[in-house]
C-alpha cells in the first residue's frame, strides 16, 4: 500500500538544483553498423527534462525511442552529441539513472528480496552497509505493494508482479531520474490499468522524474506532462504537447480528446499512414 511507502531523508548534497534541467540531451547522434552499412537510429536529438517532470516518447516502431532511453542510460554510447544531468556530463551508466524494461529481467535463482538486492550491489552502485541494504529493500516493496512476497520467485509471480518486482528494483536505487522503456505493454488490459496507477501514485509520493517511452497514445495523456512524437528514418522529435489537466486523469478523456487526436493527426503523417488506419 502506498500508505506504508518509506521515503528515507535526502542530505542536502545530494538535492538536485531545481534552476537547471534535470535531464539535457544535446544534438545526440547514434548509429549501428549492418551488413548493408550504417543504420542512423536517431539524430540531432535536443532534449530538456526538468525536475519531477514526466515526459512520454512517442512514435511507430523503429523511430529510435528504444536506442535513446539505452543511451541515455549508458548502455551504448551516442556516436555524436552530449548528455548531461544536472550539468553534469554523463559518459557511462550512472547510480541516479534508473531504467525499467518491457522484460522485467529477473534472476530466476533469486527471490524477490534478493534480485532487488542484486540491483544495488552492482559495480558502479554506492556501497551500502546490511542495515542500509535491508532498508531499501523494504521500502521498494512497500513502494511497489509486494509487501508479503519477499521469499517469492519469479516463477511464483504474475506478470504484473514480476513487472512490480522490476520498478521496485530500480527504485531502490534511488535515482534522480527514471528511464521506462514500455514497461506495461507485454500486460493484459486490467493489470496494465493498475500498472499505471501505481506509477502515477510512486510519481506523486516520490516527485519522479521520468522519461518514458510507449506506443500507447493514451498512456502517454494519462501519466505525461509533455508528450514528444518522434519520427523515423532518421529517428528525430517531431512534435511536442504539453499536457495540463491535473492527474489523475482517469475521468478526463472527453477534456483530452482533441490532443489526442491532434497526436493521431501527426502520426498518421510521420508514418504516411491514414488515421483509419492507425486506430
Amino acid at each position: 500500500m502506498m500508505s506504508n511507502l518509506f521515503t528515507a531523508p535526502v542530505s542536502q548534497e545530494t538535492l538536485p538544483n531545481p534552476d537547471i534541467p534535470l535531464l539535457a540531451v544535446q544534438n545526440l547522434h547514434k548509429q549501428y553498423q549492418t551488413r548493408r552499412g550504417f543504420l542512423t537510429a536517431f539524430e540531432g536529438i535536443n532534449l530538456n527534462v526538468e525536475l519531477g517532470e514526466v515526459v512520454c516518447l512517442l512514435g511507430a516502431s523503429g523511430c529510435g525511442k528504444s536506442s535513446l532511453l539505452a543511451t541515455i542510460a549508458g548502455l551504448q554510447q551516442a556516436d555524436r552529441g552530449e548528455i548531461y544531468l544536472q550539468g553534469s556530463r554523463l559518459t557511462s551508466s550512472h547510480p541516479q539513472v534508473g531504467m525499467v524494461f518491457q522484460d522485467p529481467c529477473l534472476l530466476p535463482w533469486l527471490n524477490v528480496a534478493q534480485n532487488i538486492a542484486f540491483g544495488l550491489k552492482l559495480k558502479h552502485m554506492p556501497k551500502l552497509t546490511k542495515p542500509e541494504l535491508r532498508t531499501r529493500i523494504a521500502e521498494a516493496i512497500a513502494q511497489v505493494g509486494l509487501q508479503g512476497f519477499e521469499r517469492s520467485y519469479p516463477h511464483q509471480l504474475s506478470g504484473g508482479m514480476a513487472q512490480r518486482l522490476s520498478l521496485a528494483r530500480t527504485l531502490a536505487r534511488r535515482p534522480q531520474l527514471l528511464l521506462l522503456d514500455e514497461p506495461f505493454s507485454a500486460l493484459d488490459a486490467i493489470t496494465r490499468l493498475d500498472m499505471q496507477n501505481l506509477l502515477l501514485q510512486i510519481i506523486s509520493q516520490l516527485q519522479t522524474t521520468v522519461l518514458m517511452v510507449t506506443h500507447d497514445i493514451d498512456e502517454a495523456l494519462l501519466v505525461g506532462d509533455r508528450v514528444l512524437l518522434m519520427a523515423r528514418h532518421p529517428g528525430r522529435i517531431h512534435q511536442e504537447w504539453r499536457i495540463t489537466q491535473p492527474k489523475p486523469r482517469f475521468q478526463q478523456a472527453h477534456l483530452l480528446s482533441e490532443v489526442r487526436f491532434n497526436i493521431l493527426e501527426s502520426l498518421s503523417t510521420v508514418m504516411d499512414t491514414p488515421v483509419s488506419r492507425i486506430l
